[in-house]
């Protein structure tokens, strides 16, 4: 302790801080002061990237955490759709009888899977399919906005859901509603009308604007206005309100045709496959097949219509075939009569007859072939082409045969010709009137050339969004933004970590790196929240932790730096607040004091002094009485738990905290003191902020500048150094402070 009867001289004298007179360490700005910690001379690594990485870890886990919760709240807002499918295949020949084979060429025909396809996506199927299923008119429970369709899916498997937040007009899940049929304006055509559920299966309907329409019950017809409806079903609370509307039958079919994905299974297989994507899995089924039912139906009434179309042509040339047959059998009976005798033919005359007959028996089949052709086909036909080539060379025979006729005697010749006109006009009856039989066995009989391979299969899972897929890419995406995040804050960030490079930036020499801790960072959040507690000091609660042991090696240091100073008086100071001056200088006087050295820890920042709090003890009287004579010092000096240490506190806060220090009162209280103790631990204010530091620690014999970890850029260092060389102090060397583990690498540097 202090002499009592030494007194401070009265007067405040000022002293001016001397000129500056010591060098100001100064050098090239590293690439390490920053970046990524690499060296000048050193490149990326994987391990520098893998280090950066790890640091980052919590913003990691941030982006990530955040991307989940995004992706979660995503699939709850989204409605899920759900796809099916339904199989058809095109035939390459319509099958039918066996023995119609021949007659399934006149009209049969291959339809190319490009046409079936164009066929299925055609307004008048999609259309037929509207009309049937009545998809022009919606029926749907109004939802809260956002995320209410969501929360309904989730509850309504359970009945009704009660409403959420009191929020009883939307529904909640479980609600469900059909409208078979409704009728409005055409104003109204494409706008939503609501309908409100009452008790007892009562409900009302309200107009676009939200005017009254009508009120009606379940299972009646309701009408009122211009507008009709028909609601079959309605399972709601009193209240609940859902969304009706009748939409342009035109612009549903084209937003049928666009949804429809329809292809062919492989290469020129005929096999179609017809899918539709939906968020109503019923609705999408029910679709479904019934595009398959309506192009079944539509394809076999086309086979028929083919088939009806022939039997009209050939049933119009039955009466006129009739007539010939009676005609020619009428003139070879006359002919008989006139000759009174029967008629014989020589065996060549027979033969000629013959051919001629069948040469006008093909002649005629060939011109009701091109009849029919010319109906589907113009003259240049191929098949039109080839019918006339053929009949040309049958026309060719028959004048031929006709020669040979003319060249019998005249008996003979009209005999001959009566016969062959009966012959013919027989054959082409005969044959006629099968293919009509022929023909009406066909259209009963036609299938079409279409059949459904598969119905469309109800979905159970969803086909988007997947909730596997979705939580792994926003897994992905924040794992990427997380790692960009990190680089980008690393990049950003100019502070220095590294004891090498402070070294050679600034020409001091660091005496420890002084490593985070738990204990300390616990021991500031309970003070926050409860200032009367104190702060805990770690050198007295947790002896054996990290920190404290460099602040054991910083001893070792310093006792060497004491050797060759001019007193023992050692000064803490630093550029900028929050940096752990303060923890740091209260527990390196306890780790000096455990040596058994008398010490004094004085708070020399006479702003902002919170040495007090450790102690748990009021800041005056102290430093500033003590320079300003309204306390004697060693009724200021307080002891402390450790009986090797005493404690000065700054004092009541004056007005000019800057005199004081600058006084002869703060430097010969200062020699009063280095006189009584072994060592003085002085705690200044930061040097950046006021002159406060660079006065106080101008009676100093060392002088530690503390810096924390990866907080300061080399420029700010340098120019708190050049600071206190302005004001004729220089520090002597450089405490690490707060220094953070490095995962995957050594545990601290320094």
């Amino acid at each position: 302790m202090p002499d009592p009867s030494k007194k401070l001289p009265a007067p405040l004298e000022v002293v001016e801080p001397a000129p500056p007179a010591l060098p100001v360490p100064s050098g090239p700005l590293s690439a390490r002061a920053g970046g990524f910690g690499f060296g000048e001379d050193d490149g990326p690594t994987l391990r520098s990237y893998i280090e950066t990485i790890l640091e980052g870890r919590w913003i990691l886990a941030g982006t990530c955490l955040a991307a989940l919760l995004g992706a979660a709240l995503y699939l709850l807002a989204v409605s899920p759709k759900y796809q099916s499918d339904a199989v058809v295949q095109v035939e390459e020949k319509q099958k039918t009888l066996a023995a119609l084979d021949e007659l399934q060429g006149m009209f049969g025909s291959t339809s190319p899977a490009e046409t079936e396809i164009e066929i299925l996506r055609s307004r008048t199927l999609v259309g037929s399919v509207v009309d049937e299923l009545k998809l022009d008119t919606v029926a749907e429970p109004r939802h809260a906005p956002v995320f209410g369709r969501g929360i309904a899916r989730q509850r309504s498997e359970d009945g009704l859901a009660p409403p959420v937040l009191g929020l009883s007009s939307f529904a909640w899940g479980g609600e469900r509603i059909l409208l078979d049929r409704l009728s409005v304006p055409k104003t109204w055509v494409g706008k939503r009308l609501l309908l409100v559920a009452g008790e007892g299966g009562r409900f009302r309907v309200l107009g676009p604007k939200g005017q009254p329409v009508l009120e009606g019950s379940v299972g009646k017809a309701a009408a009122g206005g211009e507008v009709e409806l028909f609601v079959s079903q309605l399972v709601a609370r009193a209240g609940t309100q859902f969304r009706i509307a009748r939409l342009e039958r035109t612009d549903v079919v084209e937003k049928l045709q666009r949804q429809l994905t329809i292809s062919e299974k492989g290469k020129k297989t005929g096999v179609l496959r017809i899918a539709l994507e939906g968020t109503d899995p019923k609705r999408v089924v029910a679709i479904l097949d019934a595009i398959a039912r309506t192009y079944l139906r539509q394809n076999v009434e086309r086979r028929s219509a083919e088939a009806e179309k022939t039997l009209e042509f050939v049933t119009g040339q039955l009466p006129q075939l009739r007539a010939n047959v009676e005609a020619s059998e009428a003139a070879l009976n006359a002919y008989r009569t006139t000759r009174g005798a029967g008629i014989d033919l020589s065996v060549e005359t027979k033969a000629i007859l013959d051919r001629s007959a069948d040469v006008e028996k093909s002649l005629s089949q060939l011109e009701m072939q091109r009849a029919e052709l010319r109906e589907r086909f113009t003259d240049n036909h191929p098949a039109v082409a080839a019918l006339r080539a053929k009949a040309a060379q049958l026309l060719s025979e028959r004048d031929e045969l006709n020669k040979n006729l003319r060249s019998l005697p005249e008996t003979e010749l009209n005999a001959a010709r009566l016969i062959r006109d009966v012959k013919v006009a027989n054959e082409l009856y005969v044959l006629l009137l099968n293919k009509s039989q022929e023909l009406r066995v066909v259209k009963s009989g036609t299938v079409g050339n279409v059949r459904i391979l598969d119905n469309a299969v109800f979905p159970l899972e969803p086909s988007s969004p997947k909730t596997g897929s979705t939580l792994a890419l926003a897994l992905l995406i924040g794992l990427a933004g997380g790692i960009a995040a990190t680089f980008i804050r690393k990049s950003l960030d100019q502070g220095v970590e590294d004891p090498e490079l402070l070294e050679a930036e600034t020409g001091l020499p660091v005496y420890g790196s002084v490593p985070h801790s738990d204990v300390q960072a616990g021991y500031a959040r309970a003070y926050r929240k409860n200032p009367a507690g104190g702060l805990g000091i770690l050198a007295i609660t947790t002896p054996d932790d990290l920190a404290i042991e460099a602040l054991r090696s910083l001893r070792t240091s310093l006792q060497f730096a004491l050797v060759e100073s001019r007193n023992n008086t050692v000064v803490v100071g630093g550029p900028s607040p929050s940096i752990g001056k303060s923890f740091l200088s209260v527990n390196l006087a306890h780790v000096l004091a455990d040596t058994g050295r008398r010490v004094l820890l004085v708070d020399g920042d006479l702003r902002k002094g919170r040495l007090h709090h450790y102690f748990a003890m009021e800041k005056a009287p102290g430093l500033a009485d003590v320079i300003a004579g309204s306390v004697e010092l060693r009724a200021a000096i307080r002891p402390t738990s450790n009986a090797n240490l005493e404690f000065l506190a700054m004092g009541t806060l004056p007005p000019n905290p800057s005199e004081l220090l600058a006084s002869r009162r703060y430097e010969e209280a200062m020699a009063a003191v280095s006189r009584d103790y072994d060592v003085v631990l002085v705690d200044t204010a930061p040097i950046l902020a006021v002159t406060d530091g660079a006065l106080a620690a101008r009676v100093a014999g060392v002088s530690l500048f503390v810096l924390r970890a990866g907080q300061h850029p080399i420029r700010e260092i340098n120019m708190a150094i050049k600071r206190m060389a302005q004001n004729g102090v220089a520090p002597h060397a450089l405490v690490v402070n707060d220094v953070q583990p490095k995962v995957g690498g050594y545990a601290y540097g320094g």
